[in-house]
C-alpha cells in the first residue's frame, strides 16, 4: 500500500507542477529529472530556461481549462470540479489492472492541468477585487509573484539551478528545524526527545476522535471539510487581530494553532481511506499512521527523532 501511495503521489505531483511549476531545492539531486522535465514542458523556445512570458502562457492555458463556462472568471465551484476530476482520474489509476495502468496514467496526465496560481489556499489573496472569483488578470498577477519567488538568481528566467525559496537550509526549509522540533514535541508524550510507534498511534487516535464529530466510529468527508473550514475561519479571525495586542490576539493565535493541527490531520485522512468508500475508520487511520512511522524511521531503530520527522524513508 505504501509503495503504491508513494507512486500515486509522484504522479500527482508531476501533474500539479504542469500548472503552477513548483521548483525543487537546489542540490536535491533526486529531483533533477523532475525539474528538467518541468523546464522542458514550459520552455517553448527550447533555450533551456523558462521566461516570464513562457510561464504566463502556461498559466493562461491552465486558466482556460479551469474556466469551464468560458465567462472569463474561475469560481471556487470550478476549482472544486477540477480537483474532483483529478481525484477521479487518480482513483482510476489506482484501480486499473496492471496491463491498463499506463493507459490510466496517460489519461490522468492528458486531462490536466489540475492546478493554477490562486486555485487553493491563496484564492483569497489572488482575488484582488474580492468578487469571489478569479479573473485571468488576477491569476497572471499571482503567477508573476510565484515567478519572482522562484527566480532565485534574479536573471529573469527559471532553470534547474533556481531553488525554491526557503529551502536553502536543511530538508525542512526556512524555519524548518523549529517546526520539526515543535512537531516532535507534540507527538513525544513521555518527553524523551523521540517518538515511538505507540506515541504515533496514540496521536492518530486522538486526531481521529477530534474529527469524528458524531462519534459513530467513522470520519466522513463532510467532517473533514468542516475541520478545513474551521481552519479558514480561525486564520481569518487571527488576521483581523494580528496587528493588535492583548488577550484577543493570544486567543486567536491559540485557536489558529489548534485548527492548523486539524488541517494537517485532514491530509492523512485523504490518504488513509484504504477501501475508498469516502469514510475512514480508526483502523484505517492507525494503519496509515503505522505506515507513516515506518517511512520516517529511517534507521529502523523504532523511534523518530527530530532529524527524521520531516523525511520519508526511500523505498
Amino acid at each position: 500500500m505504501a509503495k503504491k501511495e508513494l507512486l500515486l503521489s509522484a504522479v500527482a505531483a508531476g501533474l500539479l507542477l504542469s500548472g503552477t511549476t513548483a521548483f525543487a531545492a537546489k542540490g536535491e539531486d533526486r529531483h533533477q529529472p523532475r525539474r528538467a522535465a518541468m523546464i522542458e514542458r514550459l520552455d517553448a523556445d527550447k533555450d533551456g530556461k523558462v521566461s516570464l512570458d513562457e510561464f504566463k502562457t502556461n498559466v493562461s492555458a491552465a486558466f482556460g481549462t479551469f474556466d469551464a463556462d468560458g465567462n472569463g472568471e474561475v469560481t471556487k465551484d470550478e476549482i472544486k470540479a477540477r480537483r474532483d476530476a483529478f481525484r477521479d482520474a487518480r482513483k482510476a489509476v489506482r484501480e486499473a489492472a496492471d496491463a491498463d495502468r499506463d493507459k490510466a496514467r496517460e489519461a490522468l496526465r492528458a486531462a490536466g492541468p489540475y492546478s493554477m496560481p490562486g486555485a487553493g489556499r491563496m484564492f483569497d489573496r489572488a482575488d484582488a477585487d474580492k468578487n469571489g472569483s478569479l479573473s485571468e488578470a488576477e491569476v497572471l498577477a499571482a503567477a508573476e509573484r510565484i515567478f519572482e519567488r522562484r527566480d532565485s538568481n534574479k536573471d529573469g528566467a527559471l532553470d534547474t539551478a533556481d531553488a525554491r525559496p526557503g529551502k536553502g537550509k536543511g530538508h525542512h526549509g526556512k524555519g524548518g528545524e523549529q517546526r520539526a522540533e515543535r512537531m516532535l514535541k507534540r507527538l513525544d508524550a513521555n518527553g524523551d526527545g523521540k517518538v515511538s510507534q505507540d506515541e504515533m498511534l496514540a496521536r492518530a487516535s486522538q486526531t481521529f476522535e477530534r474529527f469524528d464529530a458524531d462519534k459513530n466510529g467513522e470520519v466522513t468527508k463532510a467532517e473533514v471539510d468542516a475541520k478545513r473550514e474551521a481552519f479558514r475561519d480561525a486564520r481569518k479571525a487571527f488576521r483581523e487581530v494580528k496587528a493588535t495586542e492583548g488577550e484577543a490576539r493570544d486567543a486567536a493565535r491559540k485557536a489558529l494553532r489548534e485548527a492548523r493541527i486539524d488541517r494537517l490531520g485532514s491530509r492523512m485522512f485523504e490518504r488513509a481511506d484504504a477501501d475508498g468508500n469516502g469514510t475512514l475508520t480508526k483502523g484505517e487511520m492507525e494503519t496509515a499512521a503505522t505506515a507513516m512511522f515506518k517511512q520516517r524511521d529511517r534507521n529502523g531503530d523504532g523511534f523518530i527523532t527530530a532529524d527524521e520527522i520531516g523525511k520519508r524513508h526511500k523505498k
